[in-house]
């Protein structure tokens, strides 16, 4: 049975999207340089690791709504976050607490997942026990912070 058209075209494009990301994480992670940014800037290092888990989070997301988005439901309104039912927030013209704290947990997933995987890149590069545990806590913890940011749920 082959599978369903428009779920295999979101499935491949959101793919594509999270293969860019990661290679682009990955790559800054372990390369010795970063290609058009002179010098080895640790922050510089984490900020482009961390704009790949930025679009890997955005490729996930991208295939996670296509897949399953109702014929009715417009792409835009299913990929951004709604506003929470029970916030007078947005009717007076202020800021959903919820949406801010999600995004929130979105910048620290980022962030988190781009130290993490530069703390592993420099961990296999020169082997030290206490990076090694340093990247773990600081990955996996950015991992968990993106994904509740994401999904609004911790796992």
């Amino acid at each position: 049975m082959l599978p369903d058209a428009e779920e295999l075209f979101w499935a491949l494009a959101g793919n594509l999207i999270i293969g860019i990301g990661a290679g682009t994480a990955t790559l800054s992670a372990f390369s010795p340089s970063l290609p058009l940014v002179p010098g080895s800037n640790p922050a510089v290092r984490v900020g482009v690791v961390s704009i790949g888990f930025a679009i890997f989070f955005a490729g996930y997301h991208f295939t996670q709504v296509g897949t399953y988005l109702g014929p009715d439901e417009s792409f835009t309104s299913a990929f951004l976050p709604a506003p929470d039912a029970d916030s007078d927030a947005t009717d007076s013209g202020g800021v959903d607490g919820v949406l801010l704290a999600r995004g929130g947990f979105v910048v620290l997933g980022v962030v988190g997942l781009g130290a993490g995987m530069r703390l592993f890149a420099l961990t296999i590069q020169s082997w030290s026990a206490k990076l090694g545990v340093a990247a773990g806590v600081v990955c996996i913890g950015g991992y968990i912070f993106g994904h509740i940011g994401i999904n609004g749920v911790t796992l």
